[in-house]
């Protein structure tokens, strides 16, 4: 990611809601009359990543390398660094598991809280330098905002929050990356 483009993600997202706001108003000249009309817009126009809206929490994984296709593409284009792209790829892993993941399997819940710490540090390391930690918080909001793009997906990422609340890890030491 180059120096700049928090600021251009954060007026991608200030131009969303400004869209949205206007929609609601019926005002502001935009041609989209719904809130999903605006963001089909920005996607066409390539403001915004294309997601897929499948009615699976899984969605779309072709390659069945754990992360969503329409995910992995908008890994690829955004970050062209391989140990970036590798961190932000082990991050969309993790999100997406804790969608799929069993909730009542408490091993398996923690297991995945393990793996999300692994993920943090990973990235935390790759971005590094003075505004690494903004960098690699960015990536990790957006791409959890990614894999929450429906309402079940949203639904069931809030239970594994609930199912992993009060759990407890270790920051790991090494072997971060996968």
């Amino acid at each position: 990611m180059k120096q700049g483009d928090g600021f251009a993600a954060c007026s991608r997202m200030g131009a969303l809601v400004l869209i949205f706001m206007l929609a609601a108003c019926g005002g502001g000249g935009n041609s989209a009359s719904t809130p999903q009309e605006a963001i089909a817009q920005l996607e066409a126009a390539g403001e915004l990543p294309k997601l897929e809206r499948e009615s699976t929490l899984g969605g779309i994984d072709a390659n069945a390398n754990g992360v969503r296709d329409d995910i992995e593409a908008h890994i690829e284009r955004k970050y062209t660094e391989p140990a970036q792209r590798a961190a932000a790829m082990q991050t969309a892993r993790d999100y997406q598991q804790m969608l799929l993941v069993d909730k009542s399997d408490a091993v398996a819940v923690q297991t995945l809280i393990d793996a999300g710490a692994r993920a943090s540090n990973c990235s935390f390391e790759v971005f590094g330098g003075l505004d690494g930690f903004q960098r690699s918080y960015q990536m990790s909001r957006e791409l959890e905002a990614m894999t929450t793009n429906t309402k079940d997906r949203l639904k069931a990422y809030l239970d594994f929050n609930r199912a992993a609340s009060g759990s407890v890890s270790s920051s790991p030491k090494e072997n971060v990356c996968d």
